[in-house]
Order: C-alpha cells, then sequence, then structure tokens
C-alpha cells in the first residue's frame, strides 16, 4: 500500500496540470469569442441599405447631386454643382421636370430600379457621428416617394480610404453602410445619362445620300443616288452607285469610298457630354450659323449633325437640326468627313453611261469624222440583259460585237483635274449622249496640250484632264467597225 501511494500522487498532480490547461484554454477561447460577438454587434456584412416591395409605385424622385466625387462613375455634366433635378411620374411616363420635351434614355429605368433595393457591403451599426463618413454634408441626397405614401431620404457621404466604395445613409437607420462604386453609380445619374443621346445607326454600305456643307467658306459636297442603279445589274455591274454633283459634277462615286474616306470616322460621330440644354446663344458655340452640317442617309434612315467651333484638341460643340441642345462630339468623327479630297472616294469617268439608259451617241470630229451610235427598240431577256441591236453610221451590231467599243466610249476617264486650266479654240472632239428619258448631255474635249486635253460638259470647264491615246484608240475602232464590208 505504501508502494502506491507515490503513484496515486503522481497521477492526481498530472491531473490538476491538465485541468488548468483545460481551463487556460477554454478561457482564452471565450475571450476570443466574445470580441467577434462584440465585433458583429459593431458591424455586420453583406446587408440591404434598404429593400422594398417592388409593388408598391414609386411616383418621383428628387436629387440633390452638391459635387460629383472621383470613382462615382459619372463624369462632370451641366447639373454638377448644387443642381436640382426632379423626376416624376404622369400616367404611365417619366419625365424631369422643366425638360419635360427631351426624349428619355434606357437608363432612366436603371435609374428607377435603384429606389427599390440597394445592397451593401458592410453595415456600421456604431460609429462616432455622421461627419466622419461625410454623411453630416453629403456630395448626393436623393428623395423618395412612393404611392402608399411613404418615402425614403438616401445620403451619399464621402469614399472609403481603399476608394472601392462609398458611406450612404437612409432614413430610419442610424447605421452607415459601405457600398461598392458599382453598387453606387447609378444614384449619381444626371442629365446626360438619362437623356436619350443616341442618333440613328445607318448602314455604310448601303448609303444613297451625302452631304457636308462648310458654311465658313461656302464650299459643299454633294453625293446622290444615281438614278441607273437600276439597271446596273443589267450591265453586269450589280453594285449600288453614287453620283457626285458637287463641287465636280457627274463623277461616279461606290458607297465602299466612302467607308473608308469621309465616312470612316463615321461610328465617332455621337452625342457624348451636354454642354447646354435649349442653349439660347448658340453663337458662343459656332451653331447660331454651323461651322458645317453633315447629312447622311441610307435605304431607311437619315444622320443630320450640326457641328459647331472646336471645344478643345478632342471635341466640337455639336447639336442636332431639330434642338437647340448642345453637346460635345469627337473630333475624329468630324475631321474625316470635312477634310475630304474627291480624288479619294470618286471614280474619273468622264460620262458614265449604262447602255441600257441610251437612245444614241453621237461622235463629232474636228477633222470631220462623225460617228453615230444609235441602239434598236427595247429586248431585254429574263435575266434584265439589255440585248437591243446597235448600228454605228448605219451598220448592224449585236450586243456582243458592240461591247467592246461602248466599253472605249463609256470608259473614259480623267487623270486629274486643272482648276485654272482654259478652254480656247474649236473643240478637237464633241461627244454627246440622248438618254431614254430624253435628257441630252454634251461633253467638248479641247486641246491641253501635245498629249491631253480638258473636258468641257455641258457648257462647264470641268478641268478634267483626259488622255488624247486613249481617245484616239477609241476612235480607230469607231472607224474600223463603221467601215463598210468588202
Amino acid at each position: 500500500m505504501k508502494k502506491k501511494l507515490p503513484a496515486l500522487l503522481g497521477l492526481a498532480v498530472l491531473l490538476v496540470v491538465l485541468a488548468a490547461v483545460y481551463f487556460l484554454w477554454g478561457s482564452g477561447e471565450g475571450d476570443e469569442t466574445a470580441e467577434v460577438e462584440e465585433q458583429t454587434e459593431e458591424s455586420q456584412s453583406f446587408s440591404f441599405v434598404f429593400n422594398i416591395d417592388e409593388s408598391v409605385g414609386l411616383s418621383q424622385v428628387r436629387a440633390e447631386r452638391i459635387s460629383l466625387p472621383e470613382g462615382c462613375g459619372v463624369s462632370e455634366s451641366i447639373d454638377a454643382g448644387d443642381k436640382e433635378m426632379l423626376v416624376y411620374l404622369d400616367g404611365s411616363s417619366w419625365y424631369i421636370k422643366g425638360y419635360e420635351d427631351c426624349p428619355l434614355s434606357d437608363d432612366m429605368q436603371t435609374y428607377l430600379d435603384g429606389f427599390y433595393s440597394l445592397y451593401a457591403n458592410t453595415e456600421l451599426k456604431e460609429h462616432e457621428g455622421l461627419e466622419e463618413y461625410g454623411l453630416a454634408e453629403p456630395c448626393l441626397k436623393l428623395y423618395a416617394a412612393y404611392d402608399d405614401g411613404s418615402d425614403m431620404v438616401l445620403s451619399v457621404g464621402n469614399q472609403t480610404a481603399d476608394k472601392l466604395g462609398f458611406y450612404v445613409g437612409v432614413s430610419g437607420s442610424d447605421s452607415v453602410f459601405i457600398v461598392s462604386n458599382t453598387n453606387i453609380s447609378k444614384y449619381f445619374y444626371g442629365f446626360n445619362e438619362l437623356m436619350d443621346k443616341t442618333l440613328p445607326t445607318l448602314n455604310l454600305e448601303e448609303i444613297t445620300f451625302a452631304t457636308v456643307m462648310n458654311f465658313e467658306t461656302d464650299e459643299s459636297l454633294i453625293i446622290t443616288y444615281d438614278s441607273s442603279n437600276e439597271s446596273s445589274a443589267a450591265e453586269g455591274n450589280s453594285l449600288t452607285t453614287l453620283m457626285l454633283k458637287s463641287p465636280v459634277n457627274g463623277l461616279t462615286v461606290y458607297p465602299y469610298n466612302l467607308e473608308t474616306t469621309i465616312l470612316s470616322g463615321f461610328s465617332y460621330l455621337k452625342l457624348l457630354d451636354i454642354v447646354e440644354i435649349n442653349a439660347e446663344n448658340l453663337a458662343q458655340y459656332g451653331l447660331e450659323q454651323p461651322v458645317y452640317e453633315l447629312t447622311f442617309k441610307d435605304t431607311e434612315n437619315t444622320f443630320s449633325l450640326d457641328i459647331g467651333s472646336l471645344a478643345d484638341d478632342e471635341h466640337y460643340y455639336c447639336k442636332t437640326p431639330d434642338s437647340n441642345t448642345v453637346y460635345l462630339t469627337y473630333k475624329a468623327g468630324v475631321e474625316p468627313a470635312v477634310n475630304y479630297n474627291i480624288y479619294e472616294f470618286t471614280e474619273r469617268f468622264v460620262n458614265l453611261q449604262y447602255r441600257r439608259n441610251v437612245e444614241s451617241v453621237n461622235i463629232s470630229v474636228l477633222n470631220g469624222e462623225e460617228y453615230v451610235l444609235e441602239f434598236g427598240e427595247d429586248n431585254v431577256n429574263k435575266e434584265g440583259v439589255d440585248n437591243r441591236v446597235a448600228s454605228l453610221n448605219g451598220r448592224e451590231y449585236d450586243r456582243v460585237d458592240i461591247s467592246d467599243f461602248y466599253q472605249l466610249l463609256t470608259g473614259i476617264t480623267f487623270e486629274r483635274i486643272e482648276e485654272n486650266a482654259a478652254v480656247e479654240g474649236e473643240a478637237a472632239l464633241v461627244i454627246s449622249y440622248k438618254l431614254l428619258d430624253g435628257t441630252e448631255s454634251t461633253d467638248r474635249y479641247y486641246n491641253y496640250d501635245s498629249n491631253y486635253y480638258i473636258v468641257e460638259k455641258n457648257g462647264g470647264n470641268t478641268g478634267f484632264v483626259v488622255s488624247k491615246s486613249y481617245l484616239s484608240r477609241m476612235l480607230d475602232m469607231a472607224a474600223e467597225l463603221s467601215q463598210e464590208e468588202e
């Protein structure tokens, strides 16, 4: 028995030590749990600032946008500062008070939806006061009224230290909420975001009309639909063609040429920030008499924009023709349209005429030679191909046999334009077209130098410089075809 006593005493001591360790470890865990519970009472993650039943109708919203802090996701606009904005429901439509005639954008619905629920990353239930979070003097204050008579006031204060969110307060709660930049940005929406700034879209491959008017220089670029399109497919050319009317009349233009020249910046022709709604003094923006007027049409839509003076290095002032609201637009969209070179988008035909439209062509040479090309009665097959018999000085040819000569005749091109070239003496060559619709056109070729002619079209000097050797080749073929059979 005496031998067992020391062993029992040792075991008792071990149990006491283990109990002490267990007690101390358990006490520490209890303190840590208490601390977590205490922190939970002070802050709570993932909660709603407010969550209102969507069946309750929203009747109006009033916004006081005092400033636009960095990180709010909205650019500076005309209503920054101490401006107020009242959005109200009338019938089934929403309006901004004072600007009822201005259409609203799709972002209006996003804005309104924001007054039913707002999600917070963190809720601070205990804090030292609103001043610390910028909520005593918020940068944004919103008042929402609902159909059931209830209302809500939402305040947005400072941005958080990590720049990822804002401190937010709401009526009926003493908590301060932290809301992410993404979730808060819609509440900063103003006129810039809520007004519709969309412009008609165009299919640039189907342009039918284009004008660029420069009122500072009185210059105009006018491109219209070519009426011969209806018959172009019958002549083996399915391309839709346009016709240049100014600054030079009668040149052929293809839509794909415009895509890479005057319309190369079309995607940048958009309404950006609003500068002034319903401006009374348009002259300060260069828009009382616009510097430029741009108009483009495709088969369905018309795009028109008045361009004023430069606003800065990257933007012009602009407006739509039916409104005095002034916007910014990109310089990158305007410059290609107004700094054009007609050589870059025109086909250099002197007088391109599709054969199906022609009744006769008269060719007179100064040396006395004359050739008359006439087409017989209408003969179009089911594919729409012109199979009329042609006669040159009385000798008949079918469609295939005359095609090479006609391509030379209507394919006369100019190499360049000499604007100051004088037209003197008698014309060395005169080519006159009579079309089936009764219209006539006459091209006169005058000697310019030993290698070139200058062309006068319908009495006006075009300055077109045309190769004499090309016309000699065309006349040689005419002489060969018009010879009597041996």
